[in-house]
């Protein structure tokens, strides 16, 4: 039996065998970096080297960048897949995970962004979630985020503190066309400090003696030069308790910011406090 070579095949083969080993090279190199950066974290204090601020500025400009006929979704996922991994390796953390009726797209969901390694358990009521957030640091949360009337885990950062954790990013970060986590949307939660983008929202709770009209706060807002809107109220404590109200703003609010301390002023005596919940990346449409 006589065999044909296709020399034109072979070279190509060749080419990517090569490529395959630069691949490989690089990503060594990288990670190299990587381990002189957690030495030098090691004593930050910082119980997560998750920054995930910087994650997406870096996944805006890798998917701003490419060209090839790979999907947005495919190089989102190798680079995922890379920032989750390396990020474990700095300061090791694990991730809890609310799943309402035990759906699997929240697992999904979660999985996608921090990668096949990173150690994921599941939860089916937020409370749990919550509790080992709470308990240890080196901890992230995944809550769902569907439908702002019915999640009310959220009331329980409103004391603010130091060790409350604080909101972080929002997933999906880039939306998947397969569909496969099923239109879901969550928020994660850690005891850090969340980090501008250059595209963000933060998320504030406004605390008030009595009831207050959305339509107000949105007026307040406006008043203290905040862009943003009150998108839930409520009185968790019963009849007789504060009213909480969910305020989402289209920027970064850092702690500090004159403009909270003038909301106060212009709210009058009805104005307890404001209390930044945290902030995410404006996920990739």
């Amino acid at each position: 039996m006589v065999t044909i070579k296709n020399t034109k095949l072979e070279a190509l083969r060749a080419e990517i065998d090569r490529l395959d080993e630069e691949l490989l090279s690089v990503l060594e190199k990288r990670i190299a970096i990587v381990g002189d950066i957690a030495s030098a974290k090691k004593e930050d204090g910082k119980p997560l080297a998750f920054r995930p601020g910087r994650e997406a500025i870096i996944l805006r400009k890798i998917l701003e960048k490419h060209s090839s006929k790979l999907s947005d979704t495919v190089v989102a996922a190798i680079w995922r897949e890379l920032i989750a991994a390396v990020g474990w390796m700095q300061k090791p953390y694990s991730v809890s995970i609310t799943a309402p009726d035990k759906s699997v797209g929240y697992w999904d969901l979660a999985r996608f962004h921090f990668g096949s390694a990173t150690p994921m358990k599941l939860h089916q009521s937020p409370t749990n979630v919550l509790r080992e957030v709470y308990d240890n640091p080196s901890t992230l949360g995944v809550l769902p985020w569907l439908t702002r009337e019915r999640d009310s885990w959220w009331t329980h950062l409103a004391q603010g503190g130091e060790n409350v954790p604080k909101i972080l990013a929002a997933l999906p970060f880039l939306d998947n066309p397969s569909g496969e986590f099923e239109d879901l949307n969550s928020l994660v939660i850690g005891q850090a400090e969340p980090e501008p983008s250059g595209d963000d929202v933060t998320v504030m709770v406004i605390i008030t003696r009595e009831e207050v009209s959305r339509a107000r706060l949105n007026e307040n807002l406006g008043k203290a030069g905040l862009k943003g809107h009150c998108v839930d109220s409520r009185q968790p404590d019963g009849n007789d308790g504060d009213w909480l109200h969910l305020i989402e703003m289209p920027e970064f609010v850092a702690k500090g910011d004159s403009r909270l301390e003038d909301l106060g002023r212009i709210s009058g005596e009805v104005f307890i406090k404001a209390v930044l919940l945290g902030a995410y990346a404006v996920p990739i449409k």
